[in-house]
């Protein structure tokens, strides 16, 4: 007798021998028992996860001696002859070279013979999404409304393909990708039962190369027999062309360690071991998928299919990373496995990529520039404390005379340095010390204020030192929401004037400020101790043209690296005015 592989060997020949599918196969159990068979079903997954095969299993099901049965006994002349294939009462057609309107034509015709042996005639065609759009518009009728005696079931890998017509008059069944864990359980007892001699890491490759299907392990498990009579882990490497733990552990770690240099070492290597550069990367995608599941998740051994040793070398690797750097180098390496695939030098693509995504190595993880930014404001927080007004708004005093003060000699609190230049007019009022307390909608009527002597022979730095002090004890004094209004301006003493000047679109607070300027004149000479006048100004910048300030932005260095790196391109540029932090940015 001719050899047998080990696929059509082991096929499953029984609803109980399927594994991984459990839903499905309850609920044709169930539909057998209870006697609700369908006249169609639809059964959809990746390639090998037992669609055809449960078609057979549940003709065998419907048509067996005993049956209809859950579990049919594989022995009567049905059962036999659906097994073999020899059976008259189950047609298995492939769609992809029967796909026309004829062929359809010719099915029609035939389904109206009652069965010959069995109870039921079961037509299974496989590969469905492969036919003709007349072809389908054919069979619609008979498979909403085929012969009591007819059951069809429709296999196919690509259930996007199959018109909503079609599907809309079968019962679907989504057969779902087979966990490695499943299957290196199936190729233990197939492995055993055959006699071939494999390590338990061998068999774990095999599972994880077969990616979800059977078929395809055991496929891989045959082929390997007649490759070594013992097979290790180094034999699968080798037929397969994996890379082995180690390689991918050390690349992921040159990555986020920004090592260029042992990455094109690592590239050499792989070369000289003559690695499939297209395999390598993907395996690659997958591993990096592993390292940022491991750092989301409480128990990576749980979520894993790794080795204690491999979990330990998984668990180093990511406490020198963070989860917004994995994700980025993910992110970019899943671009890389499509450039590397396609490219037809694979080597030069992957190297590229690698470099590329070891620039994300130097990025600052989200958390360590929060703990930076909280510890800044701690430290700004400590020098208020001590007497250092960090709500003090810009000032800058003019170099003129200062005047005698009744008290003694003020101590400094804090002396911004500021620019101002403005052409504007400016609204001059004499102001009076107010009553009372000074909110945004407080009017006050003009009142004499008494004039107090002025200081003599201080030097003309204290008078800035003084005034920033009083200026920020006035807006300690004021209602928030016009304080806030009012620190939005910049402010400048000269000699018996405090110069106030709203630049840019902080000019729409100046009639809010106007209602209050007597009071606030009055609050800020007492607390400075001489008579003061405050011209209140506003300033209008001409904005840039958008085409200069997208030039501008062009000519940055830090913006050419970004896309340079990014592969990104400028769509549109803005300017705000934000003077507190230093002026005018894009």
């Amino acid at each position: 007798m001719s050899y047998l592989v080990l696929a059509r060997k082991w096929r499953p020949q029984g609803f109980d021998d399927l594994i991984g599918q459990e839903p499905i196969m309850n609920i044709l159990k169930n539909a057998i028992s209870q006697s609700r068979i369908s006249h169609a079903y639809i059964f959809s997954g990746p390639r090998g996860v037992g669609k055809t095969t449960t078609a057979r299993i549940l003709a065998k099901a419907l048509n067996c001696k005993t049956g209809p049965a859950p579990s049919p006994c594989g022995a009567c002349e049905s059962c036999v002859g659906i097994t073999d294939g020899s059976s008259v009462d189950v047609t298995e057609i492939d769609g992809a070279s029967n796909n026309s309107v004829d062929d359809i034509r010719d099915l029609r015709e035939r389904v109206k013979y009652a069965p010959s042996g069995g109870k039921y005639k079961v037509y299974i065609i496989d590969e469905v999404h492969m036919l003709s759009t007349s072809a389908f518009n054919a069979l619609l009728k008979t498979l909403e409304e085929p012969p009591s005696h007819v059951i069809f079931v429709l296999a196919t890998t690509e259930m996007k393909k199959i018109p909503a017509t079609v599907l809309s008059r079968c019962q679907h069944m989504p057969f779902r990708r087979i966990s490695a864990s499943m299957i290196k359980t199936r190729l233990v007892q197939i492995s055993d039962a055959e006699g071939i001699r494999i390590s338990s890491p061998a068999l774990s490759l095999v599972a994880k190369a077969a990616d979800g299907s059977v078929r395809d392990s055991l496929t891989i498990l045959d082929q390997l027999s007649s490759f070594s009579s013992e097979i290790t882990e180094e034999n699968v490497q080798s037929l397969l062309g994996m890379a082995d733990f180690g390689i991918l552990s050390g690349v992921s770690r040159a990555l986020i360690e920004g090592n260029r240099v042992a990455l094109i070492d690592a590239v050499n290597l792989l070369s000289e071991k003559g690695t499939d550069f297209r395999s390598f990367t993907k395996e690659l995608v997958q591993f990096f998928r592993d390292l940022l599941v491991a750092s989301v998740v409480q128990k990576p051994e749980d979520a894993l299919d790794l080795s204690s040793d491999e979990i330990a070398v998984v668990k180093d690797i990511i406490s020198a990373s963070s989860e917004d750097q994995l994700t980025l180098m993910l992110s970019e390496l899943m671009k890389a496995e499509a450039d590397v695939r396609n490219s037809s030098s694979p080597r030069l693509a992957l190297e590229m990529a690698l470099i590329k995504a070891s620039f994300l190595s130097s990025m600052k993880p989200l958390k360590e520039v929060i703990e930076n930014i909280d510890y800044f404001s701690r430290q700004v927080r400590g020098s208020a404390d001590e007497g250092i007004s960090v709500n003090t708004p810009p000032v800058k005093t003019a170099p003129v005379a200062q005047k005698e003060s009744p008290e003694t000699e003020r101590t400094a609190t804090a002396e911004p340095e500021m620019s101002y230049a403005s052409d504007e007019p400016v609204n001059e009022i004499m102001l009076e010390k107010p009553k009372g307390p000074l909110s945004e909608n407080s009017s006050y009527e003009e009142e004499s204020i008494e004039s107090a002597d002025e200081p003599s022979g201080a030097p003309a730095a204290s008078a800035g030192a003084d005034i920033a002090s009083a200026w920020a004890k006035t807006l300690e004094k004021i209602d928030a929401p016009l304080a806030s209004k009012i620190s939005q301006a910049t402010v400048e003493l000269k000699e018996s004037e405090l110069l106030l000047t709203l630049n840019g679109g902080n000019a729409v607070f100046e009639d809010a400020i106007k209602k209050n300027l007597k009071s606030l004149e009055g609050i800020v000479s007492g607390e400075y101790g001489n008579k003061l006048r405050i011209k209140l100004a506003t300033s209008q910048k001409k904005s840039p043209r958008r085409k200069d300030l997208k030039e501008k932005v062009l000519n940055e260095p830090l913006v050419k690296e970004a896309l340079e790196l990014f592969e990104g391109r400028i769509v549109d540029v803005a300017q705000f005015d934000n003077t507190k932090n230093g002026g005018d940015h894009v």
